[in-house]
């Protein structure tokens, strides 16, 4: 059973980060809930203030302008999914979002309160890490860019300030040849393992690539240091790469034992779908 609290509804951005900024610890930021009720249910965050952001107008939708996708914050899943901006300009992402929970969870789940909450085992970070994606927050003290990278620092836990409300995701598309992919395990509806991958091949080799994993450690992270190595190879060869990259990536995400699987294991997955992800980005590429 759910303990008291009183919804407040303010029908502004700033109207939301005042209101965060009068209480403190005693308030939760509320979009979709799709998380925060059933940690709220459990007794595990008992806030006394609920600020309600689904009625603020501007934090919902996609646009796209100069080449760049902007998603509102309280956009749900389900619509990231089904968007056509996003499926043309942003295809692995409409992927990652039409594989969440159920269509329940797709429904009530927002794309900002999936990253705010910073669950280790979810799926639109490694995609966006692809896309080089940004978030926006705002409060009183204004506006601020960072990078979704340094906007995710663990398990549950984000940079995000205390009176700060986030208000969009921004995220380019591919350069001109790449192909894209996103692939998962799941149990329980969860992922136990989720990569992102982008490439451009020239000439039966690897040109360019993104790479991108999640579920593993405490937060989804991006592999430069294994996307340098896999420049000029050719796809067999990368396979083999990826297959034998888990000591590195050991060290890199920092692998944790749960109820979804061993750290071992999840190396062992990941190393496989980040090949996987390779080739099927490069069927994708013009350059293939």
């Amino acid at each position: 059973m759910l303990r008291a609290f009183r919804l407040l509804e303010p029908t502004t951005v700033t109207e939301a980060s005042s209101e965060l900024a009068r209480l403190g610890e005693q308030a939760r930021v509320y979009a979709g809930g799709a998380e925060l009720v059933l940690l709220m249910r459990h007794g595990i965050l008992e806030p006394d203030y609920l600020v309600n952001v689904k009625g603020i107008a501007a934090l919902s939708g996609v646009t796209a302008n100069n080449g760049t996708v902007r998603i509102g914050a309280t956009t749900t899943h389900s619509q990231v999914e089904r968007n056509p901006i996003v499926r043309q300009r942003l295809p692995s992402l409409a992927a990652a979002a039409g594989s969440i929970g159920n269509i329940r969870v797709r429904n009530q789940g927002t794309i900002g309160g999936n990253l705010c909450f910073a669950d280790p085992h979810a799926d639109p970070a490694a995609p966006l890490l692809v896309h080089e994606a940004r978030v926006i927050l705002n409060s009183a003290n204004g506006e601020r860019r960072i990078g979704l990278d340094e906007f995710m620092v663990g398990t549950f836990e984000t940079s995000i300030e205390p009176d700060e409300v986030l208000t969009a995701i921004e995220a380019a598309p591919l350069p001109a040849g790449f192909g894209s992919a996103f692939l998962r395990i799941e149990r329980y509806h969860r992922p136990t393992v989720n990569v992102g991958g982008a490439v451009r091949m020239a000439d039966g080799r690897i040109a360019e690539v993104r790479l991108s994993v999640g579920c593993i450690g405490a937060r989804t992270v991006r592999l430069p240091l294994l996307e340098k190595r896999l420049i000029g190879l050719n796809l067999d060869e990368a396979a083999r790469v990826t297959r034998e990259y888990g000591p590195e990536l050991t060290e890199i995400a920092e692998p944790v034992d749960d109820v979804l699987g061993s750290a071992a294991y999840k190396i062992h997955i990941a190393g496989v779908l980040l090949g996987r992800a390779v080739a099927q980005s490069a069927q994708t590429s013009i350059g293939a």
